[in-house]
């Protein structure tokens, strides 16, 4: 339900059979048709790479026109299905092999790194897309001023230099304390009920992510 209200479709593709597959996904509020049980490595792999491309994607991203997959495993079982989503994510207890064929590792168990995970990523396209905004206009205001000979070196490099050094500024405030803390408070409003506990100076909050495996879209 937390990932539904964030606009994401969520299916379980598990091996377990269809009795205990169905108990987990009532548990985490699935219908029964986002519930695929009883599946071999090699039918999560097509499943999985059957999803891939079918419709336009709403989330941020720097390209358009398809819909973005993300796997998230923790077994022998899952790394097929992790190679070939757009994006794999393997939970940081799990097996050695889906940790090594996953694009992102979760250092434990706890889902809630993977929602502040998804939240940071989108603020990252975010800031790339404005990045890129910003210097395009930049390079254009000095073409257009080079054109009419108003445009000296000592300006040219000033633009340059100024607008590097303004890109990584804007890019490094997603390590600012701010920005976790607006993530962390978004969240908050989400997880009311979360328990709270302390690690290496972050907060994470413990969710229950039952069993099996989620396949997110």
């Amino acid at each position: 339900s937390i990932l539904h209200q964030s606009d994401v479709e969520v299916i379980m593709l598990t091996g377990d059979g269809q009795g205990a597959a169905r108990s987990v996904g009532n548990q985490v509020g699935l219908d029964e048709s986002c519930i695929q049980s009883q599946l071999l490595p090699e039918d999560k792999l097509n499943y999985v790479s059957s999803l891939k491309g079918s419709s336009t994607d709403r989330h941020p991203s720097l390209y358009g026109g398809k819909t973005l997959i993300l796997m998230v495993g923790d077994g022998v079982n899952d790394a097929p299905a992790l190679t070939a989503a757009d994006v794999g994510v393997a939970m940081g207890e799990g097996a050695a092999l889906a940790v090594e064929m996953s694009d992102v590792t979760l250092m434990d168990s706890n889902l809630t790194k993977l929602l502040f995970s998804m939240d940071i990523g989108a603020k990252v396209i975010t800031t790339v897309k404005e990045n890129i905004a910003f210097s395009i206009v930049v390079n254009l205001i000095a073409i257009v001023l080079t054109c009419f000979g108003k445009m000296t070196l000592l300006w040219a490099i000033l633009s340059d230099v100024g607008t590097m050094l303004l890109v990584t500024l804007n890019g490094m405030k997603l390590l600012s304390p701010r920005t976790i803390a607006a993530i962390e408070r978004k969240q908050e409003v989400v997880l009311p009920s979360r328990a709270k506990r302390e690690k290496d100076g972050q907060r994470y909050e413990n969710i229950d992510d039952g069993s099996g495996d989620l396949e997110l879209v």
